[in-house]
């Protein structure tokens, strides 16, 4: 009886390791149990049930709504039912536009220029004329001309699918349907074509099919394609295919191509969400499959995608290759890996499409430049790191991103960051004090990423602004430069206009001109997007970041003439009170710091800009600059306050990476509360 309630016992957990499923937790308290869900970025597609997956019957949240989630899929997940599944694996079109990736050289200067093969042969003057070294390619179809779209289709479940019936669509109008007569073996594969006039505009053709037969999964019986999206090809190895038909993906089907076809869907549905002031519609590039190579030998298959032209006839795309592929042994995909979202790749696509990392304008800082009271580095941090472009994962892609793809979503892909060239014509900086009111008579040193000062060249000068010549040798990974590359002063209302630097000049194809500006010879990688600002008033040294995002979103938004970037120092204004002094923190607790101050001296009695109406208490975490990670207010106290104990696990939820050093500060209030300037201390990180 004991050995009958033990195996009992071990039948029961078996079945609890091989039946659970999801869990799903709503910021409302809701808990949802024994589900699967599928991230989608903006959102979660959830299924109630196993036999509801792969079909239709899912319950949409958005991610707003999501607290959190754990994935988790027994051994029933993975079972083979011996049922068909039909797919719509891609749809291809023919004939196919020229792409340009492998066709963009740089220069010592960094300039994007088109090479390689007689077609795109101008010499020197394709940096000015880059159109005319396109004028023999065949990058649009015109209006009218005839196109083939074929549709193809694979059974990818693990029994014989019977004749199906299929439907073209244009515009969700029906276009042209049939019967498909035979039947398609396990990973077999039928082809339907049709022929259409290109016509200007944002259309899209869908392809579906519908049979009487069960299937394991209906929601990969349709595949609609904006007809205006950029062209991918997948390559990938007919074995990796094979192992991947193994086990189910988090997407809902036992198939490779749904799965990274699903990816593609995201990328379109994170386009269109990529809404800020300069794209409020969204993003309206979109992307396709177009193509999918299976290859025996995915490198050779690679090569073979240029034509005897020189040309790549797509508009990127994304290739498997590894070990596995090299030694013919493919395992299928982990459990965690296949049933989850791959947020790498649509990062990795958008390079194809001509983004750039972000996270390239993160800098963990020099010896050269220190905080004068901890020591550590001067730092930065992206300013907008959530966002596809700077990490992997469930973001919408940036303001940039999205003016750039808006405007260049008619032209072919191959450039690479050619929008760090968007900056506006006259730019400059407004230094203000505490109370936002312009500093006159700053010193301002800037000093830049990605370069070194030429110190045998001459120092030019733009509006009373010097800037000094940089070493050009096509080295742009260098650190922040030891010496400034732009010196001036502020004028009387705090103004300093940035010089406009001189450059090589070049043009893209996609209509981006690097001229005249404060960043010089601005790489597409961005390493010279950063440049450090030292403003310096009564022998009290800031600092701040310019970061070229800033200059690229204000371009994007129509400031093409004129923008001005606001720096907000500590310092005082004419009107202050004094300030306060012998500010002090020490640590009273784990979570507790005390911060103590003295009144500031009486020098005028009944002075009315000298009153203390009450204090300011502040906080600023890390090492990067003031208007990276700025100071915060913590309380403001009556004027008889000489302390205060922050609580420091209240603190904003920001990304504090590089450092984690606490600075306090506090300052007088005024009549009209008008601040003082904030008398500063710190506590080191331990």
């Amino acid at each position: 009886m004991r050995l009958l309630s033990v195996l009992l016992a071990g039948i029961s957990l078996l079945l609890a390791t091989t039946a659970f499923a999801d869990t799903l937790e709503l910021k409302d308290g809701t808990i949802i149990q024994n589900c699967y869900v599928r991230d989608e970025g903006v959102e979660l597609v959830v299924w109630k049930s196993l036999a509801d997956v792969g079909t239709p019957n899912y319950v949409v949240y958005p991610r707003r709504k999501v607290k959190r989630f754990e994935v988790q899929r027994g051994d029933d997940w993975d079972k083979h039912p011996n049922l068909p599944d039909l797919t719509v694996t891609f749809i291809e079109i023919n004939p196919k536009l020229a792409g340009l990736h492998g066709r963009v050289d740089y220069d010592q200067w960094g300039r994007p220029i088109l090479k390689g093969g007689p077609i795109l042969d101008l010499g020197e003057e394709t940096a000015m004329r880059p159109q005319d070294a396109v004028k023999n390619l065949k990058l649009k179809y015109k209006p009218g001309e005839e196109i083939t779209l074929t549709a193809h289709v694979k059974n990818v479940g693990f029994a014989v699918a019977k004749p199906f019936r299929y439907t073209w669509l244009i515009d969700d109008k029906e276009f042209k349907s049939g019967t498909y007569e035979k039947s398609l073996k396990e990973m077999e594969e039928a082809t339907f074509s049709i022929k259409w006039r290109w016509q200007e505009g944002f259309h899209k053709v869908t392809f579906a099919v519908k049979t009487d037969q069960p299937q394991i999964a209906t929601i990969n019986d349709t595949a609609t394609d904006p007809l205006w999206a950029f062209t991918f090809t997948y390559v990938v190895s007919k074995g990796r295919v094979a192992a991947w038909h193994q086990n189910r993906t988090a997407y809902g089907t036992f198939c490779f191509e749904d799965y990274y076809r699903w990816h593609l869907d995201i990328m379109n549905k994170l386009f269109e969400a990529s809404k800020f002031p300069s794209s409020p519609e969204g993003i309206k590039a979109r992307v396709r499959l177009d193509r999918i190579v299976y290859a025996d030998d995915v490198e050779k298959a690679i090569a073979s995608l240029v034509a005897p032209d020189g040309i790549r006839y797509d508009q990127g795309g994304w290739n498997w290759i590894d070990d596995q592929d090299r030694n013919k042994k493919w395992e299928p995909p982990t459990k965690e890996w296949r049933n989850s979202t791959e947020w790498s790749l649509p990062h990795e696509l958008g390079h194809q499409l001509g983004l750039t990392d972000w996270y390239v304008l993160d800098y963990g800082g020099d010896e050269n430049h220190l905080w004068h009271d901890t020591g550590e580095k001067i730092t930065h941090f992206q300013n907008h790191p959530i966002q596809m472009m700077h990490w992997h994962g469930p973001q919408v892609y940036g303001e940039v991103d999205a003016g750039y793809l808006n405007m260049t979503w008619d032209k072919p892909r191959g450039h690479f960051g050619d929008y760090y060239f968007a900056i506006p014509r006259n730019n400059y900086l407004r230094i203000v004090d505490v109370n936002g009111i312009g500093v006159p008579g700053a010193k301002v040193e800037i000093y830049q990423r990605g370069c070194e000062v030429d110190k045998s060249a001459q120092p030019g000068e733009d509006h009373g602004v010097k800037y000094y010549p940089v070493i050009e040798d096509g080295n742009f990974d260098k650190p922040l430069s030891k010496d400034p590359v732009i010196v001036g002063e502020t004028d009387a209302n705090g103004i300093l206009r940035l010089p406009n630097r001189p450059v090589k000049e070049v043009r893209t194809l996609n209509g981006f001109h690097r001229q005249p500006n404060p960043f010089g010879n601005i790489n597409v990688v961005g390493q010279r997007g950063d440049m450090l600002v030292k403003v310096t008033k009564d022998n009290r040294p800031t600092y701040f970041w310019l970061e070229i995002y800033d200059f690229n979103v204000a371009w994007f938004r129509g400031q093409k003439d004129d923008f001005t970037i606001v720096l907000k120092t500590p310092y005082r204004s004419a009107s202050s009170p004094l300030a306060p002094r012998s500010v002090k923190a020490e640590q009273v607790g784990e979570n507790k710091v005390r911060v103590t101050w003295e009144a500031p001296e009486v020098v005028r009695e009944q002075q009315y800009l000298d009153r203390v109406i009450g204090y300011r208490v502040y906080r600023r975490i890390g090492s990067d600059c003031l208007n990276d990670r700025p100071w915060f207010p913590v309380a403001t106290l009556g004027p008889d306050a000489r302390e205060f104990t922050v609580d420091m696990t209240q603190y904003p939820d920001d990304i504090f990476w590089f450092s984690k050093t606490n600075r306090f500060a506090v300052s007088s209030l005024g009549e009209l509360s008008m601040e003082s300037e904030l008398v500063e201390t710190v506590i080191p990180q331990k």
